[in-house]
């Protein structure tokens, strides 16, 4: 007589087969306007997590197969894909290392390695120990990934996704200390089953809808400031003016919801404002540009010639030098000692300038950059 299948398992099953159809409609969806590197973290993503949902199907006589350790060695990377993908969201750029050969061969052979113990020998080996462990160290970067300067992005459908990941990222890491590094069978109980599926499932749900929002997150995401404020943002817009006007970037403790307190607006309007209509995904680099031309106007200035360089950073709003330096660097590709210098030798033999009251001859300095190091 065939086995009866319970109402849980065929829920569960449902779930799970939804979300690889999922799976794979969104990668087709979105592939056309993915770069090649993001193609291919969505496809080592959507593989993984296939063959996770394929590995703990609740239907023993499924789950032990000639496949398994197939399906073992592509969820094992899971958490790594997962971290991977949380890392190239918010930098939007590959390692260094990996545009080298040597790191490419590195990476490939380190997961053709890590694979093989698996095929040939599945769970039944300590290598399987230090990668869950590998994992949740994997799991716990990515978290820090999503959330770190998390108020710092102005970008909606980002701060989203970040979210997700985030929520993704913390499960995985409960379930792979609470139930696989113990003897726990609960792990096996047909509820818990379906609550994991029914969790992916809902999740590849939301992501499926911020896909299908792909020209409202083009908006978000543009570098480009609008032509012209609208109506509705005119008076946010010039008291937010007056206030950069009167300085407040240079506050070092200024954040996304002390600005939008000034303003007495909701912080999330005073993102929309910033992202779509001033053209900054970041609330760090809108507050930075500020802050670096206040800084330049320092060092062009004669009269602020012998200031220290650590102090006019400090007088812009930044909390230590190297920020401050990497920072001003990678807008005016030359260090700030090095901009005052030719800012100063630059002016005219014979001009003059107020200093203390009195008009007094510029001098072409050779001020010492330092404190640049400091």
């Amino acid at each position: 007589m065939a086995q009866t299948v319970s109402l849980v398992t065929l829920a569960d099953l449902f779930f799970r087969f939804s979300a690889m159809g999922l799976l794979v409609a969104l990668v087709l969806f979105n592939w056309p306007r993915f770069t090649s590197v993001e193609r291919l973290l969505s496809s080592a993503l959507a593989i993984s997590l296939g063959l996770f949902l394929l590995l703990t199907q609740p239907l023993p006589e499924w789950r032990f197969n000639p496949l398994r350790n197939l399906f073992l060695a592509g969820t094992e990377l899971l958490p790594l894909t997962l971290c991977a993908s949380a890392w190239y969201l918010l930098n939007q750029r590959v390692p260094r290392w990996l545009n080298r050969h040597w790191g490419r061969w590195l990476l490939g052979g380190c997961v053709l390695a890590s694979s093989s113990v698996f095929l040939l020998y599945g769970s039944n080996t300590h290598w399987h120990s230090v990668m869950h462990v590998i994992c949740a160290l994997a799991m716990g970067a990515t978290l820090f990934y999503c959330l770190a300067n998390f108020n710092d992005d102005l970008v909606n459908r980002r701060r989203q996704l970040r979210l997700l990941l985030a929520a993704f990222a913390l499960l995985h890491c409960l379930l792979l200390i609470g139930f696989e590094l113990s003897a726990s069978l609960i792990r096996r109980d047909p509820a818990f089953l379906l609550a994991n599926a029914g969790f992916i499932f809902i999740l590849l749900l939301f992501i499926t809808y911020l896909s299908s929002s792909n020209d409202r997150y083009a908006t978000d995401t543009t570098q480009t400031a609008s032509p012209a404020v609208p109506a509705k943002w005119q008076s946010t817009y010039q008291a937010l003016q007056t206030l950069l006007e009167q300085g407040i970037y240079r506050e070092p403790e200024l954040t996304i919801g002390t600005l939008a307190e000034r303003l007495t607006i909701p912080p999330h309007q005073l993102r929309m404002l910033i992202n779509q209509q001033l053209g900054f995904t970041n609330f760090s680099q809108f507050v930075n540009q500020h802050r670096l031309t206040y800084a330049a106007e320092q060092l062009r200035d004669v009269a602020q010639a012998r200031t220290a360089i650590l102090s006019i950073a400090y007088e812009a709003g930044f909390n230590s030098i190297g920020p401050f330096n990497r920072a001003f660097k990678q807008v005016y590709h030359l260090t700030p000692g090095e901009y005052r210098r030719q800012a100063l030798n630059h002016r005219p033999v014979g001009e003059r300038t107020e200093v203390a009251g009195k008009s007094v001859p510029v001098l072409h300095s050779d001020t010492n950059d330092r404190d640049e190091k400091l």
